[in-house]
């Protein structure tokens, strides 16, 4: 198994890109990364999964139609030939089928989720792994968001948060995306991505919670605690998944339903 830095933080990316590592290898056992074509849609700027999974030696292809964030997540891939990025739609995409498809953290973003999943699985292999990330609709993060803004607190901490952190000499972490415009609008429950996975031919093969908050109030002040981040994470593999900010997904097509 390679071994990559997979340091947690709020989000759960440390633990997202691990059920992703662990996914594909359970999925081709005995098979080298270099061997595996992951497509990422909706990469954005790549920093949080795309570029780890490059530096894991995976043969990586990232699209996204927002060309700032695609033109960010070149130039940080510029030292890895093994991966590419391509602005533009999935509909318009004309490649080989890849092994691995993902969309992390994009369907919640788009008016027409189940379109973008199934054009998506049109470039994926018969024998292919699926995985898809996506928040809890009615989870921590959403209604914690929904205060946080609603009390107008957003300006208020970030100034706050950026005049303590040049005070400190502490480094953001580069966002996974450039695009900052583009906020939620579907809202999903268990059921309906269920319902989703089923109508696009797929079977859920593994699942897994994000972290248990993952709102601008936790971000502005249990998020300071290392003990807190560990335990954020911790925590969802040992409670019921309804209760996770978000939820990983690994799944495999049903065969039976494309005869």
């Amino acid at each position: 198994m390679n071994d990559i830095d997979t340091k947690e933080d709020l989000w759960g990316y440390g633990k997202r890109l691990r059920f992703v590592r662990d996914s594909i290898e359970t999925a081709f056992p005995g098979r080298e990364n270099s061997e595996l074509r992951i497509l990422d849609v909706g990469c954005g700027s790549a920093t949080q999964l795309g570029l780890p999974l490059a530096r894991l030696g995976y043969q990586l292809t990232g699209i996204d139609t927002h060309k700032p964030s695609i033109n960010m997540a070149a130039e940080l891939a510029r030292d890895y030939p093994n991966a590419t990025f391509i602005c533009g739609s999935i509909e318009e995409m004309n490649t080989e089928p890849f092994d691995i498809v993902i969309l992390s953290e994009v369907l919640e973003h788009v008016s027409e989720p189940e379109k973008l999943l199934a054009e998506s699985l049109r470039h994926m292999t018969n024998g292919g792994l699926a995985i898809v990330t996506v928040p809890n609709g009615y989870g921590e993060f959403e209604w914690d968001s929904w205060l946080f803004q609603s009390l107008k607190l957003d300006r208020l901490l970030e100034k706050y948060a950026a005049r303590r952190s040049a005070q400190n000499g502490s480094q953001h972490m580069v966002s996974s995306t450039e695009n900052h415009e583009s906020g939620h609008i579907q809202f999903f429950t268990q059921g309906r991505i269920h319902k989703m996975f089923k109508s696009c031919g797929l079977t859920i093969t593994k699942k897994n919670g994000s972290t248990l908050a993952s709102g601008p109030f936790a971000g502005h002040t249990l998020a300071r605690f290392p003990a807190f981040i560990d335990w954020n994470a911790r925590v969802t593999d040992k409670i019921p998944i309804i209760f996770s900010s978000g939820w990983f997904f690994a799944l495999r097509r049903n065969l039976e339903a494309d005869t």
